[in-house]
């Protein structure tokens, strides 16, 4: 299994460069947006301050890098050069999915790269919601907090892409329950994202109400 995630994550990277991955007729809306040139100015523009304060971190504008890569070689470089950019930056950063290095520790330092290159950096660990259902205790997600020496842990919902690609495994239930217990062990931030298609507002109360 560990092979085949290698696989996988190192295709991730060749489709991204290689292929066309930019998503059709889906927007973020921005572009109904025009602003207004003001030729007089009411502020001084050494006056404005795009810093922000989150998770207790002061970041240098809002802005986290997240979460991309890791469990290939090619994936160690470009932790490495991501890392030395928020670093220098002032921002933050998540790794991608660390499966593959749980499932194979040779594979850890494709994803500890990231607190080399970034010693002050702010760091997001990531996990998967299917192995945190089915296959993680809070050992296994504590070990991929380590890893990266995290401020915050990202649990990543995908639900549609565990269902339609070829070796993917969709979880079942249990992941509110998985969640508590994680907040209620773990004395980091917890973040849940989804990767690509949004989160309903139902889901988010029932996310809201799992702490």
């Amino acid at each position: 299994m560990s092979h085949e995630t290698r696989i996988r994550k190192l295709e991730h990277i060749r489709t991204c460069l290689e292929k066309d991955v930019e998503a059709k007729n889906i927007t973020t809306g921005l572009e109904h947006v025009h602003l207004i040139h003001r030729a007089i100015p009411r502020v001084s523009f050494q006056d404005i301050e795009l810093s922000v304060k989150v998770f207790g971190y002061e970041f240098s504008a809002p802005i986290i890098v997240s979460a991309l890569t890791g469990g290939a070689e090619e994936g160690k470089r470009i932790n490495a050069a991501l890392a030395e950019a928020v670093e220098e930056l002032g921002l933050g950063m998540g790794v991608g999915s660390q499966r593959a290095a749980l499932e194979d520790p040779r594979l850890e330092e494709t994803f500890r790269i990231a607190r080399k290159k970034a010693p002050t950096a702010f760091l997001i660990a990531n996990i998967g919601y299917t192995q945190l259902v089915e296959d993680y205790d809070v050992a296994d997600v504590r070990k991929a907090v380590e890893m990266i020496e995290a401020d915050a842990l990202a649990i990543h919902l995908n639900p549609l892409q565990e269902v339609i690609q070829a070796e993917g495994r969709p979880g079942g239930p249990g992941l509110l329950d998985a969640i508590k217990t994680l907040s209620e062990e773990l004395d980091i931030p917890i973040i849940v994202k989804e990767t690509g298609c949004g989160i309903a507002s139902e889901d988010e109360g029932s996310l809201r109400g799992s702490v």
